[in-house]
């Protein structure tokens, strides 16, 4: 009796082996029991060409060993770029084993890709229930409240109903995605693409809120954008949307300057910052009005020219109450002033006199700033200036700090006789220098409606008399200065004088050199009958000029005998 299930079997493999049809556009390939190519329609000869195999050839292993009599093998193998599935069908009866081929490449790459992507993806049913969801769409679904199996939003789902709307943007929680929705019908599924905007969104949208300017422009500078606040900015510069910037602020966006730019704009001061964005070809530019903090600092620098840059400092911070307030305090006082200058007052007129003082009272000034003094007060040409408060850097250090700025003065009074000697004042300019080191009163000073920040008490009246005792070009310091700088500055001891209103003599020094310099290098001082010659090697500068110099005054010495 014949096998009807063998029957069966043969007329299946013959109906497939009539349908061998070279119009197949599937690939289709088949080989003898041994392996070999034996036939290929138009698709395979492609097929087989990917192999680097034709007729006559063998076939791949993994077709061959799969070539199992009656039965059907399905197999998936990359071929190059692409991926295909094989039916490999073993008919004996006929010595062929035909192979069916389909390319199955974009599946797999469906089925594939998502994970990998750094971005959300998410694949539904027709019906919208999730199916699968990338690792980056984790966090989506948590702020939905959904997983696997279950519903999308509702939006999504006519998103993908609808083509031609454009994107969707939906918060997941404190994030924004915009999603794009694509519906493949040929494998019942919905993939959602998710990319996150919320960065975007806070440029695009934040600006509108922002109570400072904000404007927009593209990366050539041409304005795409300004929020209500930049209203007054845009008149001021005559522009509107789709205008040029003024140029200046577009080259420090290209230029990645760090400091802000500041820009006058009308009758107001900004700050403008440039953040250039060139991920999304635009350059955000931020203002600041800073109008009323630049007349602030115009009317404290006013301010700041009636006191000394530590008594200003102090009081700003907060250091200094602005209030009567005095303390007890070792000090370190000076006093200089002209001998013969109030003779010269007499022979200037105003306006001459003032520039002269200026000029003098600015160079003095400026050394006492350099070495940390506070000036309390100028009388006519006097000058006094105290160490120790409101900043100190020790008794010692402000006694030395204050001998050294003396020093410096005395040494610059010889450019200022060359330039005064320049504008027709013969008369000799000579200062006179006195300093004490003593327990003073230091404070505010005054009625309630007016302070004065200074020192008062016997130390300060003795510098003071110091002063108008030393003679032309000399430093006189008392006993208690020298005390404390004897170590490092050569001073004179000379006989103990009297002054106004001290009951014993002062034993007094006078000031010469400071011992910071080389020891070899002492200063020379000669003033007399036509000659003039002052050396100080703590401020000279430039040697080889002052040696030429030096050099032509000894030539005509020698011509002189």
């Amino acid at each position: 009796m014949a096998d009807p299930n063998g029957s069966e079997l043969l007329q299946c493999q013959l109906d497939i082996a009539n349908s061998i049809t070279d119009s197949d556009p599937n690939p289709m390939l088949s080989m003898d029991l041994d392996g070999r190519l034996v036939y290929a329609n138009s698709a395979g000869v492609d097929l087989a060409k990917s192999w680097g195999i034709e007729i006559g050839s063998a076939m791949p292993s993994a077709l061959v060993v799969n070539a199992i009599p009656n039965q059907v093998v399905a197999l998936e193998i990359p071929v190059g770029a692409r991926t295909y599935s094989f039916r490999v069908v073993s008919m004996p009866e006929f010595e062929r084993i035909h192979v069916y081929a389909t390319d199955v490449t974009a599946t797999v790459s469906i089925a594939k890709f998502p994970e990998e992507n750094p971005n959300p993806i998410l694949r539904a049913n027709t019906e919208g229930r999730v199916i699968y969801a990338n690792s980056a769409a984790r966090s989506i679904m948590e702020s939905w409240g959904i997983e696997i199996g279950s519903l999308v939003p509702d939006e999504l789902i006519r998103h993908a109903r609808n083509p031609t709307e454009s994107q969707l943007k939906m918060d997941c929680g404190p994030l924004t995605f915009s999603f794009r929705v694509v519906l493949v019908p040929e494998l019942d599924f919905i993939n959602i693409y998710g990319t996150d905007v919320t960065a975007i969104k806070t440029l695009t949208e934040f600006p509108d809120q922002n109570p400072n300017p904000v404007l927009r422009t593209d990366m050539g500078g041409t304005l795409l954008y300004a929020n209500p606040a930049a209203a007054y900015i845009l008149q001021q510069w005559d522009i509107d949307i789709s205008d040029q910037i003024p140029d200046g602020v577009v080259m420090s966006a290209e230029h990645e300057l760090v400091d802000d730019l500041e820009i006058e704009v009308g009758s107001r001061t900004y700050i403008f910052n440039m953040a250039a964005v060139p991920a999304f070809e635009f350059i955000n530019i931020y203002g600041t009005d800073i109008s009323a903090a630049r007349d602030n600092e115009k009317i404290l620098a006013k301010l700041a020219k009636y006191f000394s840059p530590q008594v200003y400092e102090s009081i700003f911070s907060g250091d200094l109450e602005v209030e009567i307030q005095t303390k007890r305090k070792r000090l370190t006082v000076f006093f200089s002033d002209i001998q013969g200058f109030s003779q010269v007052t007499e022979q200037l007129e105003p306006e001459a006199l003032t520039e002269l003082i200026t000029e003098y009272l600015t160079v003095m000034t400026d050394i006492a700033f350099k070495y940390g003094g506070t000036v309390d007060k100028y009388i006519g040409d006097a000058i006094m200036v105290f160490f120790g408060d409101p900043e100190s850097a020790g008794i010692k250090e402000d006694a030395l700090a204050c001998i050294r700025m003396a020093i410096e003065m005395k040494a610059s009074m010889y450019a200022i006789q060359n330039l005064w000697k320049s504008r027709g004042i013969s008369q000799p300019l000579d200062i006179r220098i006195g300093i004490h080191t003593d327990i003073c009163t230091v404070g505010n000073f005054g009625s309630n409606d007016r302070l004065d920040y200074t020192t008062i008490g016997n130390g300060v009246n003795l510098a003071s008399r110091l002063e108008s005792s030393a003679k032309p070009n000399q430093i006189l310091i008392s006993g208690d200065t020298y005390l404390l700088i004897k170590d490092e500055i050569d001073c004179i001891d000379l006989e103990p004088i009297r002054v106004k209103n001290m009951t014993h003599p002062i034993q007094v020094y006078e000031v010469r050199n400071d011992q910071k310099m080389n020891a070899t290098i002492m200063e020379i001082d000669e003033t007399k009958d036509g000659f003039s010659l002052f050396i100080d090697p703590g401020v000279i500068k430039n040697v080889d000029k002052k040696r030429e110099a030096l050099e032509r005054a000894i030539a005509i010495l020698n011509r002189m005998g």
